[in-house]
């Protein structure tokens, strides 16, 4: 779904973004009294920041959910992680921590809790669990994909690695465990300039997205080749630097400096008219430093819950304007996902993997630490 402008915040705010989700089905109070109903309503939507679309009514059908959740990961000691683009319910009404997978992942080795319920997508989950292979992890979506990890393969790795003896593979960290424990080096959207420059030799494989690996070619021309694998993000391949320049052009008839921000995961055109560009996490905190210094009027390009998260997380007076995508496989989940693996988890909501999985795609994301350093 495509957002068409958003200006400013609280009543000002005009964006076409999915609606607020209500509940899927009738759950009742769960014994909660209406004054306890009424103080998480408010909650919610003070936390969210958005009232013309998160109602006080919406938040009051939404509250018994978010508070049983909140006293079964109290009882259960369950640390519950979500992406940056999961819904605001989940994000700012039952997430301990919400940012990027590669933090998110970091945060639940280092979290004291043995249960680790992750509100994302599937890849992310399985990274958790290679970094804490002895903790139990929770997705309570496991039909939750994206489109660069289902893009590829182990055996398309393999198949490359045949083609190119000796030269390294790296891999994004929207991959597979299965993927990563073929590669040399996981990478992320705010690394994997800085890996790929220091690795040894003058050639290197990029997995699995197209639009990161021609910026990396450009980004090392003249000093590496780079061979690319043609996947893509099938969110941020919808943006073009066409539609940038269009809303540039109409933005300064209005006297409007518009400043572009863009995820490196979007095409090569797209970046050309970027400000600056970052993952969802420096996006979200460079949206909120422009507002402070007085830049104001701000193009998100990215998938929409990074909006979502500048609105709450500012107090200054902004205007978002222009476009964003929403993934639907990061909004597949919902609370009443989360609520029944917090009661009766499925097989397929806990995350399992090989052993020997786990051991060689721990050492390509050892090997990021290692070089990000």
């Amino acid at each position: 779904m495509k957002a068409v402008a958003l200006r400013g915040a609280f009543d000002s705010m005009v964006i076409d973004m999915p609606a607020a989700p209500l509940p899927r089905g009738s759950y009742g109070t769960f014994g909660y009294s209406e004054e306890e109903i009424e103080r998480e309503a408010i909650r919610l939507q003070v936390a969210i920041k958005q009232p013309m679309r998160w109602s006080i009514e919406i938040c009051r059908s939404l509250a018994p959910i978010t508070m049983e959740i909140n006293r079964l990961k109290e009882e259960k000691g369950v640390f519950l992680i979500a992406h940056s683009y999961q819904t605001p319910d989940i994000t700012y009404g039952v997430a301990d921590s919400v940012a990027d997978s590669y933090a998110l992942s970091k945060e639940a080795r280092d979290a004291p809790e043995q249960t680790i319920l992750f509100s994302s997508v599937r890849f992310m989950a399985e990274t958790a669990k290679i970094v804490s292979p002895h903790k139990t992890v929770l997705h309570p979506s496991p039909d939750a994909g994206c489109s660069l990890s289902d893009g590829i393969s182990a055996q398309d790795i393999r198949d490359l690695k045949m083609r190119n003896p000796g030269v390294p593979v790296v891999c994004y960290i929207n991959t597979s465990a299965a993927v990563k424990a073929e590669c040399d080096v996981c990478v992320t959207s705010s690394n994997y300039l800085r890996i790929c420059e220091r690795l040894p030799g003058d050639r290197l494989i990029f997995v699995p997205d197209r639009f990161m690996g021609s910026h990396l070619q450009e980004h090392l021309r003249g000093k590496k080749e780079v061979l690319v694998y043609d996947g893509e993000c099938e969110v941020h391949a919808e943006f073009t630097g066409k539609k940038i320049r269009r809303w540039k052009s109409s933005m300064r008839e209005h006297g409007i400096d518009l400043m572009v921000l863009s995820h490196p995961e979007c095409g090569a055109d797209v970046l050309e008219e970027s400000d600056i560009v970052g993952s969802s996490e420096v996006l979200k905190d460079e949206a909120i430093r422009l507002a402070s210094e007085g830049k104001k009027d701000i193009m998100l390009i990215t998938e929409c819950g990074t909006a979502d998260r500048v609105l709450a997380e500012t107090e200054e007076q902004l205007n978002l304007i222009g476009a964003c995508v929403m993934c639907r496989h990061m909004k597949t989940t919902g609370l009443e996902d989360i609520l029944q693996a917090l009661r009766d988890p499925t097989p397929e909501q806990v995350i399992d993997l090989d052993p020997v999985i786990i051991e060689r795609a721990s050492r390509s994301l050892d090997e990021m630490f290692r070089l990000a350093e």
